[in-house]
């Protein structure tokens, strides 16, 4: 008997969605909340379309992502109240439990990692193995929480209805980025660039093609927060026909290079709200732009030495 079928994203989706639905549903009681309707609303779609998205009509899919946006633009995602115990309290239990803390949190990395080791070859997809044993190693690291507090299962509601809530509507803009990353460049819109770019650069002069490359990436991901969303449509539109083709500049090189410095834009922009506006929320950071603003000036220097260095490989042949 193959365990492959346990390592099926869809399960960590339907459980995901349900963990969602079981947060709207507290939501829908918390009188603290100014905008329970919609807030508890809001999680019961993402719910929805987290458990159900994959069997649902595409249409009914994207009208639903719109009633999401429309919610959250209305202001109808809110904190609400959470019962939360007083910080003092607080701070005797971490000082009562110490380093036993921090086991739930190396559960799920060390877990995760474990099951690519162990469970690889004939009949495993990689990236199902990765994503499914990281929610499955989450799911035993909330049990491992609960029974290191001695707290009620209840509590586990609780206190992830109040990240998520910290973390608000930004929750969802991976998965919108992402999405619209293939949209553009399913609708051709590298080739649009390449052209225009073309049209204003020395494309003989391979040093502004890879300033204009490593620039038009990182100012792409800037805008859509996900660099994985804007290396097709940079590599398509300029890292091919603009620096690969007419300098036989190494595809792999111009690759590695592309997707690395795409992260100087991540560096940058809120819209990379998992890194640059979770963080802030979940530490309750008195600047919501505190972390960009402290890594933008090792984004400058990360993105002059891409530039730089490509270049000098590619022009002086050292690979």
């Amino acid at each position: 008997m193959t365990l492959s079928p346990v390592f099926n994203l869809e399960i960590v989706y339907t459980l995901t969605g349900a963990v969602l639905m079981v947060f709207a549903g507290f939501t829908l009681g918390d009188r603290g909340n100014p905008a329970r309707i919609g807030t508890a609303l809001f999680w019961f779609v993402l719910g929805v379309l987290f458990a159900f998205g994959t069997y649902l009509p595409p249409r009914l899919d994207g009208a639903l992502v719109v009633v999401l946006v429309a919610i959250d633009g209305l202001g109808q995602v809110r904190e609400g109240a959470y019962g939360e115990a007083a910080p003092a309290v607080r701070a005797a239990a971490a000082e009562r439990l110490g380093w036993r803390l921090f086991l739930p949190v190396l559960l799920i990395p060390i877990g995760t990692y474990a099951a690519t080791l162990i469970f690889r070859g004939p009949g495993f997809k990689p990236n199902d193995v990765l994503y499914a044993s990281l929610g499955f190693s989450s799911a035993l690291a909330a049990v491992l929480a609960l029974a290191i507090t001695r707290a009620r299962p209840v509590w586990l509601a609780h206190e992830g209805r109040r990240l998520i809530d910290a973390i608000g509507a930004v929750l969802i803009l991976p998965q919108l980025l992402a999405a619209l990353g293939e949209v553009f460049k399913a609708a051709g819109v590298g080739k649009v660039i390449a052209a225009g770019i073309a049209a204003v650069i020395p494309t003989g002069s391979l040093f502004a093609v890879v300033l204009v490359c490593c620039a038009s990436v990182a100012l792409f991901t800037f805008i859509m927060g996900n660099s994985f969303a804007a290396f097709p449509v940079i590599m398509a539109g300029i890292g091919v026909p603009l620096l690969i083709e007419p300098f036989g500049v190494n595809p792999a090189l111009v690759g590695i290079f592309t997707i690395t410095v795409a992260s100087c834009g991540t560096l940058c922009t809120p819209m990379a709200a998992n890194f640059n506006l979770v963080p802030p929320a979940l530490l309750e950071m008195r600047d919501r732009y505190g972390v960009i603003k402290v890594q933008a000036p090792v984004a400058a220097a990360m993105f002059a030495a891409h530039v730089l260095v490509l270049w000098g490989v590619a022009a002086f042949g050292l690979v």
